[in-house]
This record gives C-alpha cells, sequence and structure tokens, in this order.
C-alpha cells in the first residue's frame, strides 16, 4: 500500500517528536486540545512500537529519535543486526502502524 507523501511526513514528525511530546503531555492541562493531541499521539507510537520485538525497537530508536529535526541514514546505523532494505522495511511497518492510530491512513 502506498502511503501519500504529506501523511508520510506528517507520521514520520509525530514519531520524531514523542520523547517530547510525552514529556509535554504530562504537563499540559488535562482536557484541553492540546492534551488530548499529544495524548492520542504518544498512544499511538507506544501501541506501534509494541508490535516489534527488541532488535527491531533497537533499529526504530536509531533511525528516529537520534536526531531531532530528521531521520538518520540506513546506512549509517552500522551496529543493526539487519541490512538496509530490512531496516526501511522495518521503519516503513513502524510508519504504517502509526498511521493506522492517527487515522492518517
Amino acid at each position: 500500500m502506498r502511503i501519500d507523501a504529506d501523511s508520510w511526513n506528517i507520521i514520520q514528525k509525530v514519531i520524531r517528536r514523542y520523547q517530547a511530546s510525552v514529556d509535554e503531555w504530562k504537563i499540559a492541562q488535562e482536557g484541553t486540545a492540546r492534551y488530548e493531541r499529544l495524548n492520542r499521539e504518544t498512544a499511538a507510537v507506544e501501541q506501534a512500537m509494541s508490535n516489534f520485538n527488541t532488535t527491531e525497537q533497537d533499529v526504530i530508536r536509531e533511525r528516529f529519535w537520534t536526531y531531532r529535526d530528521k531521520n538518520k541514514s540506513y546506512e549509517d546505523m552500522f551496529n543493526q543486526p539487519y541490512s538496509p532494505r530490512q531496516m526501511r522495511r522495518i521503519c516503513y511497518k513502524m510508519i504504517y502502524l502509526t498511521g493506522k492510530e492517527l487515522g492518517e491512513i
């Protein structure tokens, strides 16, 4: 299934902002629109992460959470036990599952 480029970028940003969103979610006032959005986004990322084993989760963490403003290149991820093609598949599945939870797909 092909994912629209706009949705793809939105979902990647949600995944990259996950750690900051968790901190903001704890501070935000309950019942506000911001609180609900952060709650929905963090729950979607956590739900998607729960579908992967620990080595796959390491790939996702390194890909999305190494840098705040961009994704880490697959070719620069030397310590992972997967090939770049396998890592692409893992990250695609993460984006797809998160997008399904958010309603972007």
